[in-house]
């Protein structure tokens, strides 16, 4: 891919970001300070705590002499280590500069006053003293943690507690369970999980129950090799110079040897278009060419035309239907265009991606995402789900879990929650459950109907 963006003259963010980096670390990097400081005398960085060691030195380079700076974050809320972001960023510019001043922002006008306090119960495990947030929400429901006895059962669980809580249950079987609560909407709510993996069986039973669900970010199916054959051959014939989309179409449609592929490169490369009678006479006699000419000509006007869901409908009808085309087809419903599908799922950052699930999704749905996916949203109602041992810290072969990155990530997830917090896990639990106070509600389901209260720890 690197090589491909040299080849093309082209940059990406990071690139643009390590240019500028080193044009700074040079010889002549202090008057580039100063001249970029002329022009912009002043700059706020919002979530501070997300950058990475190149981007703090582009920071410390700007100020280096003087120059209004201004930032803001919250480093309990830095949980993006994977990409090299580091929570000490506060704690290193306090250092650099002892005269800085500092604005604690305490007052919360997001989350009930239960919410609020198991948040701070958990974050106070990490380092750093004690937090003070002062809620100005109305008290809500008692937090509630319900354990399952198993992740199925978790799953049955969720998909009839939402069944309650958006009114699909009888009054008297509402007044059984002793659920009195404004009705919600199916917007209301969402579903938060460490990983996506998590989410398909909670999916699965939302469906069941005819509850539509939005899924947001990034999911296996983008790496199916249908997939991205299909996606691969329609960006070739929106931008027939795009190699690496051209490559895949060949390869994984037609399983088309290497020396073809790059025979179809060079030529698209020379004429700029697939709309040619010279390119059809220079792959005569190459069957897999001619075959991809083939069905470039019925597509080529049909991607200038039909929306994104339309097409991938079509290419189902063409070639056959599979899980991961159907999750593709559910994803372009958002689209208007295959540039702007194309530029979501390249481009786009895990919130930025869903899939529709279910029925009449448009008219509200649940929101089914990841923790990270989660960050900088709010709902009425959140479930935090899959709090169990190995997921929550996730620990991976060879790669040991960062406790305190998990337990931010965590507390980003309990402080969705504006009105109601339910969270859920099937044993064993994960250990930052021993950290909640003692004001949550416990719970245990599974095959009995009616929720029995229980102490776990």
């Amino acid at each position: 891919v690197a090589e491909e963006k040299r080849r093309r003259g082209e940059l990406g963010f990071d690139d643009m970001l390590s240019r500028l980096d080193a044009a700074l670390r040079s010889e002549s990097g202090d008057a580039l300070a100063t001249a970029i400081r002329t022009r912009f005398p002043v700059a706020m960085i919002d979530e501070f705590q997300d950058i990475n060691e190149v981007q703090y030195r582009l920071v410390r380079a700007w100020s280096r002499h003087g120059g209004s700076l201004f930032v803001i974050g919250d480093p309990d809320q830095s949980i993006y280590g994977f990409r090299g972001a580091d929570c000490r960023c506060f704690q290193r510019l306090q250092e650099e500069h002892p005269g800085v001043k500092e604005i604690h922002l305490t007052e919360n006008y997001r989350s009930a006053p239960a919410i609020l306090d198991t948040a701070l119960a958990v974050i106070g495990h990490n380092p750093g003293g004690g937090r003070i947030l002062t809620p100005h929400c109305p008290a809500g429901p008692a937090v509630r943690l319900v354990q399952a006895a198993d992740s199925f059962s978790e799953a049955v669980f969720i998909a009839k507690e939402i069944g309650r809580m958006t009114g699909g249950v009888d009054m008297l079987e509402a007044q059984a369970l002793g659920h009195e609560r404004t009705v919600r909407a199916f917007s209301d709510i969402a579903v938060l999980c460490r990983t996506h993996r998590q989410l398909e069986l909670v999916e699965k039973c939302l469906r069941h129950d005819d509850i539509p669900c939005l899924v947001t970010g990034r999911e296996d199916f983008l790496d199916d090799p249908a997939v991205r054959g299909a996606l691969g051959f329609l960006r070739s014939l929106v931008v027939p110079a795009d190699n690496a989309a051209l490559e895949s179409a060949l390869r994984l449609l037609w399983n088309c040897p290497a020396d073809l592929i790059q025979k179809a490169q060079t030529l698209c490369q020379k004429m700029g278009t697939l709309d040619s009678a010279a390119l059809q006479e220079a792959v005569r006699g190459h069957g897999i060419l001619e075959n991809w000419l083939d069905r470039t000509e019925v597509w080529l006007p049909l991607v200038q035309t039909e929306t994104p869901r339309k097409l991938v409908e079509q290419w189902e009808e063409q070639y056959g239907t599979s899980p991961a085309l159907e999750r593709l087809r559910n994803t372009a419903v958002f689209h208007e265009d295959f540039d702007s599908l194309w530029d979501a799922l390249v481009l786009g950052q895990e919130a930025d991606l869903r899939r529709a699930s279910g029925k009449h999704w448009a008219s509200g749905a649940v929101r089914l995402m990841t923790l990270h996916g989660a960050k900088g949203l709010e709902f009425p109602a959140v479930f935090l789900a899959g709090l169990s041992a190995g997921a929550m810290p996730l620990e991976s072969p060879g790669r040991p879990a960062d406790a305190e990155e998990e337990r931010r990530l965590f507390f980003v997830g309990l402080t969705r929650a504006r009105e109601e917090l339910i969270l859920t896990a099937a044993p064993e639990f994960s250990p930052f459950l021993r950290e909640l106070p003692e004001p949550v509600v416990r719970e245990t389901t599974g095959r009995r109907r009616v929720a029995e209260q229980l102490r776990l720890f």
